[in-house]
């Protein structure tokens, strides 16, 4: 893998938290269960903060809760994305997220840890869904020839992506159930930072990501049939209590992400003047005032600097990230009943998901609920505008942007919003005869059928 080295120095503004200090896997003196207990929280820290870097924030500025007003991210506001912009982001993922998890589950499987290789499982489920609805087509089934002699690895189409992110998530739950007769090693707290050991969490999270992967399954077959079945009959979150979170390690020198994007980003004009046409009561908690004492978004590729930025409830150096959560389900169990025709429960989840949200931030406003959260009749762009607020910093917005049309996004100088990553420049060199041919920004996703 040494040819992918150079693209990993530096993801990050003046830091190189992501580079591991030792691989442990690299290690003979390490029994198996050290191995897990030493990859599993590292595991768990590289795919949140990878997540946060570039990867994550291109789609935020697309998606315009963020804009860009220097540099690279500048020009990414403008729609100026160039194939070498991927390079780092993706092999990142195949060097360090994909090995690693693949590790873990071959070393819990020759240990029959089934607690560690389920959650492994889900972990991959997880990161393989954000990079193939970031690039489509890509390297999976024989992705492990990154790392060999073996000739480079073929393109796996994204419909069968999904599926093998599905089976992945069963095979997770399959373990997670057979582990506590198993008799093999167990997480303790120390070594799950996102659920402490706490398997049944980790269910519940399986079933949430299924239902954002059937979401779009839903949309590309028309039907969400098999989503509606899903929420009705599997555990999933009872509250954000249950929301799969990391909590970055001040002792291990761990910082958020978005914290260290503040200077090169601002939050986008768009989101800001979302929340102020309805004086939403979260603003002082997603944004910064101005150096006039004002909320003021950066128009999309405007380079506007005197504008708010993340708040410290969602960009200080030791916010937690949350991969996926209770206010994200409900407001997908308010589409899918929205699909089916369920008008009231569409209603009811659509209230307990805006309900959810401000709760988080500690924000009980009765009359602004009464408005803004009671709906009845709620309609679609009302559901995936509230998740859009809701969902700050998460580039989950992106693909409900892609997949539904809402918010009604005004592109830049008239142009139009990108609806995929280029693939990587060095795919090209390295790998000519397998990358797809013929993909710009805008080729839409095989789940992202035009209406």
């Amino acid at each position: 893998m040494k040819r992918f080295l150079k693209y990993l120095p530096v993801l990050v503004l003046g830091t190189a938290l992501l580079m591991p200090a030792c691989d442990p896997f690299d290690d003979d003196d390490m029994s198996p269960e050290e191995i897990l207990e030493m990859q599993m929280p590292f595991a768990q820290y590289i795919i949140t903060y990878w997540r946060g870097i570039d990867i994550g924030r291109y789609q935020l500025q697309w998606s315009q809760q963020l804009s860009g007003v220097s540099g690279r991210h500048l020009a990414i506001d403008r729609y100026n994305k160039q194939s070498f912009d991927s390079d780092a982001l993706w092999y990142f993922y195949y060097e360090h997220i994909f090995r690693d998890l693949r590790n873990i589950m071959n070393v819990a499987s020759d240990i029959n840890s089934r607690a560690y290789r389920g959650m492994a499982r889900i972990l991959q489920a997880y990161s393989l869904g954000f990079m193939t609805d970031t690039w489509g087509d890509m390297p999976h089934e024989l992705a492990y020839n990154y790392f060999s002699s073996a000739p480079l690895p073929p393109y796996d189409m994204q419909q069968a992506i999904y599926l093998e992110i599905l089976q992945l998530l069963e095979l997770g739950l399959q373990d997670l159930n057979a582990a506590p007769q198993g008799g093999g090693l167990m997480p303790g707290p120390a070594f799950d930072l996102i659920y402490g050991g706490d398997l049944n969490q980790w269910k519940k999270a399986a079933n949430v990501i299924r239902l954002r992967h059937l979401l779009r399954m839903g949309h590309q077959a028309g039907n969400y049939l098999q989503a509606q079945a899903h929420i009705s009959s599997q555990p999933m979150f009872n509250g954000s209590h249950d929301d799969m979170v990391y909590a970055y390690q001040e002792d291990k020198d761990q910082v958020n992400p978005h914290y260290f994007f503040r200077q090169v980003t601002r939050a986008g004009d768009f989101f800001v003047n979302l929340l102020l046409e309805t004086d939403d009561p979260r603003i002082p908690h997603l944004l910064t005032t101005n150096i006039y004492g004002e909320y003021v978004g950066s128009p999309a590729g405007s380079g506007f600097q005197n504008a708010s930025s993340p708040g410290s409830a969602v960009a200080s150096p030791t916010t937690p990230m949350a991969l996926i959560s209770y206010t994200e389900q409900k407001f997908m169990e308010a589409e899918v009943h929205w699909h089916m025709g369920d008008q009231g429960l569409a209603d009811q989840a659509f209230e307990e998901a805006v309900v959810s949200s401000l709760r988080s931030f500690g924000i009980e406003d009765p009359e602004w609920e009464a408005q803004h959260a009671s709906i009845d009749n709620v309609d679609l762009e009302q559901i995936i505008n509230g998740k859009y607020i809701a969902l700050f910093l998460n580039p989950e917005v992106w693909s409900d942007y892609r997949r539904t049309g809402y918010p009604q996004l005004p592109p830049y100088d008239g142009g139009e919003i990108p609806r995929r990553f280029l693939y990587p420049a060095e795919e090209f060199n390295i790998n000519p005869a397998n990358v797809p041919q013929d993909v710009d920004m805008y080729t839409r996703m095989w789940w992202d059928l035009e209406e």
